[in-house]
């Protein structure tokens, strides 16, 4: 084998974990999604409503 045809078959852990973490995150957006949606029928936007709020009271307290 010669160190050309090794390249080929190089595979990136950084890759790998940075796909696998992005999947984990989209798979508990969904979840979160799923409660939400349970818990309040009536709201367009739940998930995205509560990240902000959240989002919003951690920068207040960063001040």
């Amino acid at each position: 084998m010669t160190p050309e045809s090794s390249n080929n078959n190089v595979f990136s852990l950084d890759g790998a974990r940075e796909a696998k973490e992005h999947d984990r995150k989209e798979e508990k957006l969904a979840k979160m999604a799923q409660r939400f949606e349970q818990a309040l029928p009536t709201k367009a936007t739940p998930v995205k409503d509560y990240l902000k709020k959240k989002r919003k009271a951690k920068n207040k307290k960063k001040r």
